[in-house]
């Protein structure tokens, strides 16, 4: 019986684990469809929609720019009506959006240098 509680214990304490590993992270941007991969934040997105007066279609759901404030909880950003970016380690963003050119500034950036560190210098 005593095993039977450890192993019982064990198991809440990963699935605990688990679901806080899908928050998302303070002081992070997430675009709503990033959100919905991380979790079950379809309600939240919804409840915050209407509290903003916004929409809550599909599109509005997934193109729907968010702030993680404290202890997982969001916070309405904007809609991106040109869609949302996201899926990678940096925040997320509205595309045709500044923060979507200085993205895509420094990936160019870093595409020219990973060039330059592989051409092989002519010797004459």
């Amino acid at each position: 019986m005593g095993q039977l509680s450890a192993y019982t214990f064990a198991v809440i304490m990963s699935s605990i684990g688990l679901v806080a590993a899908k928050s998302c992270h303070t002081g992070g941007v997430y675009c709503g469809t990033s959100l919905q991969h991380r979790g079950d934040y379809s309600t939240k997105i919804i409840t915050n929609l209407r509290a903003a007066n916004e929409p809550t279609d599909a599109q509005h759901i997934s193109n729907s720019l968010w702030d993680c404030v404290e202890h997982g909880d969001i916070s309405y950003r904007e809609f991106c009506s040109l869609g949302c970016h996201g899926g990678d380690d940096k925040d997320d963003y509205c595309n045709g959006s500044p923060e979507q050119a200085a993205d895509e500034a420094g990936d160019a950036a870093e595409d020219a240098g990973e060039a330059a560190a592989r051409a092989v210098p002519f010797m004459a």
